[in-house]
């Protein structure tokens, strides 16, 4: 399935060592990376976004709300464990291309 594959290219990010550190810039240099690599699946039905002022990475699958909850937890994890870190209170949102401005998916980075 598109998200297995998904999950798999995300498990490939490398952490960078100019943001092991939680900071302002480094949560969004974070979020940008994070972005970088959804996008670049090409599983993404619109382009990830990163909002700085909203403290979000959200991007648009198509997929269950359940696959979406659960990629959601591993992205999260993953970051974690990564080294790429993120400020209190940054999120990964998951949208469908059905769920209009709707989350079917949401979770703390």
């Amino acid at each position: 399935m598109r998200i297995n594959a998904l999950a798999t290219v995300i498990f490939g990010i490398t952490a960078n060592p100019f943001t092991a550190l939680a900071d302002s810039n480094g949560s969004v240099r974070s979020a940008y990376a994070l972005c970088s690599v959804i996008d670049g699946t090409g599983m993404a039905s619109a382009p990830c976004e990163v909002s700085g002022w909203g403290s979000s990475v959200t991007t648009t699958l198509d997929t269950s709300s359940g696959e979406a909850r659960k990629l959601c937890g591993q992205v999260a994890n993953l970051m974690r464990s990564k080294g790429l870190t993120f400020d209190s209170g940054w999120t990964f949102q998951i949208k469908s291309p059905y769920s209009g401005d709707n989350s079917i998916a949401f979770c703390n980075l």
